[in-house]
């Protein structure tokens, strides 16, 4: 199996550079004596397997922060910049770390839910601990101490139903798998080469270069959020980046696509370019494919759950012309996808039903939360494997664990999966998994609103934006346009900014169906109406 710290420790051999990150970059030689300088350190100071929590964007120190931690045992957790501060006043309180890296220019503030005794270190404080313990801390640490087989890597928070974020946990055996299956897909293959670092830390998909990347010797290309905002430096980058792999979601690279000089000759090194973590649409891979004819497009499909993803296809021109939506690929093949009814039975090929996904990527579950990992997390029989190949003890012993993911699918005679999105309120926008509920329950929060709805609202297949509906404690006495702004601005204290409705609406009382609920169908039905 693959692992990532043995990676970083075989390439420390070589001169290649591990991450460029605007005008700074670090070596894989630097990753590997100041990860061991930092896991020694936590080992002396915290031991314990308590995670780390990582706070920032895009920066040459989050490598290192990530080995040291799994160097000495310890997953971590990162947290976005962008992640408003309710959310990560939650994340930090479920945690409970001892160590908190802060690799942005904010300030971390601490409440006293908090243990006293947390650690932060910044930039300047890390990098001084590289200086001041490096006579006692610079050796190697032994696997023994390394978080492996089915330990925890890192904690991924994800929009929760009770306004909360749970925790994903994946291990080091999920991301092996994953590394193992994923890494000759995207043509990473221990040659020097340069990967898109685009996705933030805190978003699964960035796990599809950020380990076989550094599992394989590539050099991370990072593109922080701000250059992201300003569209000539982004293209600057972008150029002489050299890039030979590109993982995104396709909402940013349909942005990209908005300039005449996204194509081939912008990226003359671009053989590979993969989509996970939201519908790809029809137009956009058309596109691709006539501004890059030279490259290979990878659908693909999985959930936070399952280690980013399960399955992928290489779009071709018989797919642009098909008149549907494309596919999600076939599984990878040390796993099963089973397309079951509501009595969890599987349905026949080529009918829709929610998609179980069994195998070595699936998740343990979330992090302290046996209550929700029960609801979704069971263990498959052993007859499921039975035509498999043999494999090793630990495999026999985790590969049936089973995820129901929610969301509907089928699978096609040649095998591909097909995607027709949520079963639930559970939706992916923009390449973020969005459960409704979470932004519904935090709405009322907001003292003056009483009541709240959120609808997705489709456009050509795929969601294209949120709508909230909205019961007021005391009526609108303003401009609409007033109170949208108000209540946007309360939000963005409460959850991150890609789940804030982009319109609002405000009745005067919910309707009601024979059950007593709210009734979302006539909601719908007068939002189609109005349009």
């Amino acid at each position: 199996m693959l692992n990532i710290v043995e990676g970083v420790r075989q390439y420390a051999k070589t001169d290649r550079l591990a991450v460029i990150c605007g005008e700074e970059s670090i070596s894989y030689a630097d990753v590997e004596k100041y990860s061991n300088i930092l896991g020694n350190y936590l080992i002396d100071k915290f031991n314990s397997d308590i995670p780390t929590v990582i706070y920032g964007n895009k920066d040459v120190m989050i490598l290192v922060a990530m080995i040291g931690s799994l160097k000495s045992g310890k997953a971590y957790v990162p947290i976005d910049t962008s992640s408003p501060a309710q959310r990560m006043k939650d994340i930090i309180e479920t945690v409970q770390p001892e160590v908190i890296f802060n690799l942005s220019d904010k300030e971390i503030m601490l409440d006293s839910s908090v243990s006293k005794n947390v650690e932060i270190l910044d930039k300047a404080t890390l990098m001084n601990l590289m200086i001041e313990k490096s006579n006692t801390y610079d050796f190697e640490i032994s696997r023994e101490k390394w978080v492996d087989n089915d330990e925890n890597s890192y904690i991924l928070f994800t929009s929760g139903t009770t306004g909360k974020p749970k925790g994903v946990q994946i291990s080091t055996y999920n991301l092996d798998s994953f590394s193992e299956w994923i890494s000759p897909v995207l043509g990473i293959d221990g040659s020097e080469m340069v990967v898109l670092d685009q996705p933030s830390y805190s978003f699964d998909l960035s796990v599809s270069t950020l380990y076989p990347g550094i599992i394989f010797g590539a050099t991370l290309f990072s593109i922080p959020n701000s250059l992201i905002l300003d569209f000539k430096k982004l293209y600057a980058e972008l150029k002489k980046s050299n890039i030979k792999v590109w993982v995104s979601t396709p909402s940013f690279a349909n942005m990209c696509l908005n300039d005449e000089t996204f194509s081939q000759e912008l990226l003359p090194e671009l053989e590979t370019m993969l989509f996970i973590g939201e519908v790809l649409p029809v137009p956009v891979a058309k596109e691709l494919l006539d501004r890059f004819p030279r490259i290979k497009i990878i659908n693909g499909y999985g959930p936070t759950e399952a280690t980013v993803g399960i399955s992928q296809v290489s779009i071709n021109r018989e797919h642009i012309n098909a008149n549907k939506s494309l596919p999600v690929g076939i599984p990878m093949p040390n796993s099963v996808i089973k397309i079951v009814n509501d009595e969890m039975e599987e349905v026949p090929k080529g009918e829709k039903g929610e998609i179980v996904i069994v195998g070595p990527s699936v998740s343990k579950g979330y992090y302290k939360n046996p209550e929700i990992t029960n609801k979704s997390f069971y263990v498959e029989g052993e007859s499921i494997f039975k035509e498999k190949s043999p494999v090793s003890a630990l495999d026999e012993k985790l590969r049936l664990r089973a995820y129901k993911t929610g969301d509907l699918g089928s699978i096609d005679d040649d095998g591909n999966i097909r995607f027709f999105g949520r079963k639930d309120f559970q939706i992916k926008l923009n390449g973020y998994r969005i459960e409704i509920e979470d932004i519904e329950n935090n709405l009322r929060k907001i003292n003056e609103i009483s009541s709240a709805v959120v609808l997705p609202i489709n456009k050509n297949g795929e969601v294209s934006h949120l709508k909230a509906i909205v019961v007021l404690k005391k009526g609108i006495n303003e401009s609409k346009l007033k109170k949208t702004v108000e209540i946007k601005r309360e939000l963005s204290k409460l959850i991150p900014k890609y789940m804030i409705p982009r319109s609002f609406d405000f009745i005067d009382e919910m309707p009601l169906n024979t059950n007593g609920k709210i009734d979302r169908k006539k909601l719908y039905a007068d939002i189609v109406e109005e349009a």
